[in-house]
């Protein structure tokens, strides 16, 4: 989605938007958060900070605040949720040339399904910033949408029929409404991190409810989709 799109989106952004910290039903980010053990000077860095729920949730806990997105009006309705006691820094810029402005400062960069591009140099970039704004010992807390809960729902969704809606397997590339995301396994998300120099803490996966997938909940079934979720620690 590119600035532009993005920016329109900004006054349905709770209708059209999956919001993982909103939508998630089984609370692992206050889990994955706490695991942490951060002290209460820490430095937070929200990549992608979107309406800002991250930093609404749980900016409490840290000492300095920096939300960074690249359309102004989606910082602008953040700014306004997120006002009160939160002391944050609000930036708008391309998020992958983050780490020239801000730096290697982050206890803990928050990433949540914003490294969804299909283009793998785009993607290679923000997992390179990712890396850069984290200090050595600092954490990542990444979300990424999951192929293997994708494939799940288009089983569920076309009963074993493949849909067309994934590109050539091996990719991990799904078709949203008029546009490409990417998708990622459990084990391409462990060699990316490590990749970069993560060494994993937890990964698990973050639920959310059928109907986000414009889906009922199958009656027989109490499985839901899910994103993966990792903390991993910069060595």
């Amino acid at each position: 989605m590119n600035r532009r799109e993005w920016n329109q989106t900004a006054d349905e952004f709770e209708s059209t938007v999956c919001d993982i910290t909103v939508d998630e039903t089984h609370d692992q980010l206050t889990r994955y958060v706490k695991a942490t053990r951060l002290p209460s000077d820490s430095v937070l860095v929200d990549l992608g900070c979107g309406l800002g729920s991250f930093i609404l949730k749980f900016g409490s806990r840290f000492h300095e605040l920096i939300g960074i997105d690249y359309a102004a009006q989606i910082i602008a309705r953040a700014k306004q949720r997120c006002a009160g006691n939160l002391n944050v820094t609000w930036i708008v810029m391309d998020i992958a040339r983050a780490p020239d402005l801000v730096g290697a400062r982050a206890d803990l960069t928050v990433c949540l399904n914003v490294i969804t591009s299909p283009s793998p140099a785009r993607r290679k970039a923000l997992w390179s910033c990712v890396a850069r704004l984290t200090k050595p010992r600092g954490f990542a807390l990444i979300v990424v949408p999951s192929i293997e809960s994708n494939g799940m729902v288009e089983k569920r969704e076309h009963a074993g029929r493949r849909s067309g809606r994934c590109a050539p397997p091996g990719q991990g590339l799904v078709r949203r409404e008029d546009s490409w995301q990417k998708h990622f396994s459990r084990y391409e998300l462990i060699s990316i991190m490590a990749q970069r120099g993560f060494q994993i803490r937890r990964i698990g996966r973050a639920y959310y409810p059928w109907s986000t997938e414009g889906l009922r909940r199958p009656r027989s079934d109490d499985r839901r989709p899910w994103d993966w979720i990792c903390l991993a620690q910069r060595v």
